[in-house]
């Protein structure tokens, strides 16, 4: 993907990330090889662009945000945020205990 310019190497990554995630949330109808392949680029893409180049966390496309998770999982053996999952993980354990005990409510 080097043959892309920076900038437009992001525009085109924001861009893939943005029809996924209209597939996703049915705004767009699903077309399963239509999104592996949307999906493919996107990776590829995210290979060579650097994370500078790309929006804050809060601005991502959900389909971004993944794709980078993955990325970051993919290069370190682990996940980015590790004290933030555990908390989360701790907490949804917390709330499937108390309900288990109240019967699900």
């Amino acid at each position: 993907m080097s043959a892309i310019p920076s900038s437009g190497q992001t525009l085109y990554v924001l861009d893939l990330a943005h029809r996924l995630q209209l597939m996703e949330a049915g705004q767009e109808p699903m077309d399963a090889v239509a999104y592996r392949l949307f999906a493919k680029r996107l990776r590829q893409a995210l290979a060579g662009c650097p994370l500078a180049r790309l929006p804050d966390d809060h601005t991502q496309p959900p389909a971004l945000a993944e794709a980078l998770a993955n990325r970051y999982f993919t290069e370190h053996g682990q996940f980015e945020d590790r004290p933030k999952i555990a908390a989360s993980a701790g907490r949804l354990l917390m709330r499937l205990q108390r309900r288990s005990r109240t019967g699900g409510r």
